[in-house]
């Protein structure tokens, strides 16, 4: 299966689940062995991939239950924006106007050391992590924020690829120097 197959199935999963009864996603957010969701065997039925791999894309559609907005289907925004990596919003929290300009150092919203314990993590760690920064990310997503659904799926998928973290980092980091070199700036000027 090829990264654009992983990212066309995950950015359909994400799109279901944006129109779905908050019943029914919390149920998927609950979602963990012995205790499956009909809607995630609904997509497992739409999308062969998911068949192949079912425990690891049960983490996946937990983590993007999770990160899709709350309230009213018609009324929610697309979780997937594909160029919002996913790195990038564990730093910014998911909010393009991060950092607040009154700081004069900008922090990240995931720490930088919860972020090295994610990108040192394998196998099962991975999941586990990445759950956890899913519901941080969940709590301080303003509203319309989005991510890369694909590059969660990779990182799930792909516990053990240094191409996969690599690639988390890169995006993080980028985004943690423009914020401090914005902030750099502005130190400047006064």
């Amino acid at each position: 299966m090829s990264n654009a197959d992983i990212g066309d199935v995950a950015t359909a999963a994400a799109v279901t689940l944006g129109g779905l009864a908050s019943g029914d996603l919390a149920e998927l957010r609950r979602m963990g062995p012995g205790n499956l969701a009909p809607w995630f065997w609904r997509l497992a039925a739409r999308h062969d991939p998911i068949r192949y791999r079912e425990v690891d894309w049960m983490q996946v559609v937990r983590i993007l239950a999770i990160l899709t907005p709350r309230g009213a289907p018609e009324r929610r925004p697309r979780l997937h924006q594909p160029n919002r990596h996913l790195g990038a919003v564990l730093c910014d929290g998911g909010d393009s106007a991060w950092p607040d300009p009154s700081l004069a150092r900008p922090r990240p919203v995931y720490s930088q050391l919860r972020f090295a314990k994610l990108l040192e993590s394998k196998g099962a760690q991975r999941s586990v992590l990445l759950t956890r920064a899913a519901r941080s990310l969940a709590r301080s997503m303003p509203p319309g924020g989005g991510v890369n659904v694909k590059d969660i799926a990779l990182a799930v998928l792909f516990p053990d690829s240094t191409e996969v973290s690599n690639g988390l980092a890169r995006s993080y980091y980028a985004r943690l120097d423009r914020a401090s070199r914005r902030a750099g700036n502005r130190e400047e000027d006064t």
